[in-house]
């Protein structure tokens, strides 16, 4: 079957658009002339909601005889509007357990209903590695209890839940058999993993006994402690020396507000405690410009704490209310303002960033070498900046290079 697939949003999504796809068996990925069209949903944001909207309607117009089949956190959201723009199977979050089944039933070949929504889709040790056949995601929770005020997630994937240790364990061990060499870790809300006795931090240390090297995905900061700190620590940089930890604001007012599980002093301390434990260490985070009610001073307190923490990189949203959110129903800044705020943050970023690379210039790194295209070898460094380096590799070798400059968040450099 020729199968043409789309995933949008987070490294979740991904995963689970891949175990899908080894569910169908036999498949020939396809751009156009599709017999099956699959897209994986995004709805964090008006932003991302826009582009699921276009990618239904592009997917009818380019393959108007296949199976248009929409999941996600849009079809939470709209599951009317997902048929309206083309989609003949919208599946619920809650049902993607059964979306083989499902989709076999809609295709003519079996009559089962989906299920009642109880388990939940985690990753097959067979799926097609769409991102990278090197890097692979491996999702061990879903789900979120945080109820942060401006966030609709919650609400679209459900309570937390955890992948048992044992079966995370196997399939990542069926992923090196496949020659696999980084597992990045995704949940939801990963920190809140409770599958290993020992927590997040226990899988971990178990994925590095099998000779993976492992990174972590976006976790939160209130999850993040000195238990996660020292098992990076001391295995770096085969556990990479890298956080993804959200700031969102830098004004102590509104993490209350929004419902933030940490404050700014618990925020700097846990990012100290890794800039001084874990040798080579990289912070990336994101922040939100013109949340609800906030004033010009809370906002030079986040570009206040930015300027200190000094991230690698800064990813900037604009504030977009949504539908169904307490921060939706609180006074709203006006939208010139909110954009002016974004520009001036996304400017701070740049800044930080050409900061943080400068000094590497002259240096070396290593690159964990995933695909090899005229002569250059592409893949990421241990503290997960993007490189380009000129050398002889394979996929899957680690080569030390000399970083001669940069090219935005790319270094750029000679194998050593």
């Amino acid at each position: 079957m020729r199968v043409a697939v789309k995933s949008l949003g987070c490294k979740v999504n991904l995963a689970e658009t891949e175990a899908f796809l080894a569910g169908l068996g036999e498949v020939e990925l396809v751009g156009r002339g599709a017999e099956l069209v699959f897209l994986n949903t995004c709805a964090v944001t008006t932003t991302a909601e826009a582009k699921t909207r276009a990618e239904i309607r592009r997917a009818r117009r380019e393959n108007p005889g296949a199976l248009l089949v929409v999941t996600g956190c849009f079809v939470g959201r709209d599951p009317e509007k997902a048929r309206e723009l083309g989609a003949d199977l919208v599946v619920p979050n809650q049902a993607k357990h059964r979306l083989v089944e499902a989709v076999r039933t809609a295709l003519g070949e079996t009559t089962d209903p989906i299920a009642a929504p109880v388990p939940v889709l985690w990753g097959n040790p067979e799926r097609p590695l769409l991102n990278s056949r090197v890097r692979a995601f491996l999702k061990v929770q879903d789900g979120c209890n945080a109820g942060c005020a401006y966030c609709i997630i919650p609400k679209l994937r459900g309570s937390e839940r955890s992948r048992p240790a044992e079966d995370a364990i196997e399939e990542a061990e069926a992923l090196l058999r496949r020659g696999v060499r980084e597992i990045v870790l995704t949940g939801v809300r990963l920190g809140s993993y409770a599958g290993h006795p020992k927590g997040l931090a226990g899988l971990v240390e178990d994925l590095l006994a099998l000779g993976a090297f492992v990174r972590l995905s976006s976790i939160e900061p209130e999850d993040t402690d000195e238990r996660l700190i020292d098992t990076l620590a001391r295995h770096a940089p085969a556990a990479r020396p890298h956080l993804h930890l959200s700031l969102q604001t830098g004004s102590e007012r509104l993490l209350q507000l929004m419902n933030r599980r940490y404050s700014l002093g618990e925020y700097r301390r846990i990012v100290r405690l890794a800039y001084e434990r874990i040798p080579g260490f990289a912070l990336t985070t994101d922040v939100i410009a013109g949340l609800p009610t906030e004033t010009e001073e809370d906002f030079e307190k986040t570009v206040a704490v930015l300027e200190d923490l000094k991230p690698a990189r800064v990813h900037v949203f604009t504030y977009t209310p949504r539908p169904g959110t307490r921060a939706a129903r609180l006074p709203q800044l006006p939208h010139p303002i909110r954009k002016e705020r974004t520009r001036a943050l996304i400017a701070l970023a740049h800044r930080l960033a050409e900061e943080r690379v400068r000094p590497k210039i002259g240096g070396r790194s290593t690159l964990l070498v995933e695909r090899v295209e005229g002569g250059w070898l592409l893949g990421h460094t241990p503290d997960y900046y993007e490189a380009r380096v000129r050398g002889r590799a394979k996929p899957g070798e680690t080569v030390a290079f000399v970083i001669e400059g940069a090219e935005g968040y790319t270094l750029v450099g000679r194998a050593a």
